[in-house]
């Protein structure tokens, strides 16, 4: 999948060191997102540690306080970050596009949800 290919524009969101959490769940591994790349409704742009196999099933899930919403997706691309290139993560790592299940009705939540999350973070 390429950006062009893109149906919805994307926004990245940036929150080190906030109480407001993401993770993302691949089988039994659970990763915490301090960085999303890139997010609409139809899906996400993230970087993780490890490689994740395009089809994978994953879930990705947003903490604010009390409140929570996780939407279900799957892996449609992964690539290493290459080392030596700015600005270059602490150690390995790898980009990856999630492609949210459009049947999960939680998909318009979610995104709310990061709306009203990237408006109080402008």
């Amino acid at each position: 999948m390429t950006l062009e290919d893109r149906k919805h524009q994307r926004t990245e969101l940036n929150f080190e060191d906030r109480e407001d959490c993401f993770h993302i769940e691949v089988y039994d591994r659970r990763y915490v997102l301090n960085r999303i790349h890139d997010v609409s409704i139809s899906g996400t742009g993230i970087q993780i540690p490890d490689e994740i196999d395009p089809g994978t099933p994953v879930k990705v899930v947003f903490r604010s306080g009390n409140h929570s919403v996780s939407v279900n997706g799957t892996t449609v691309w992964c690539d290493p970050i290459p080392l030596g290139l700015e600005p270059t993560p602490p150690k390995p790592a790898y980009r990856t596009g999630v492609q949210f299940d459009p049947k999960d009705r939680n998909c318009s939540m979610f995104f709310m949800a990061l709306r009203d999350f990237m408006s109080k973070n402008k």
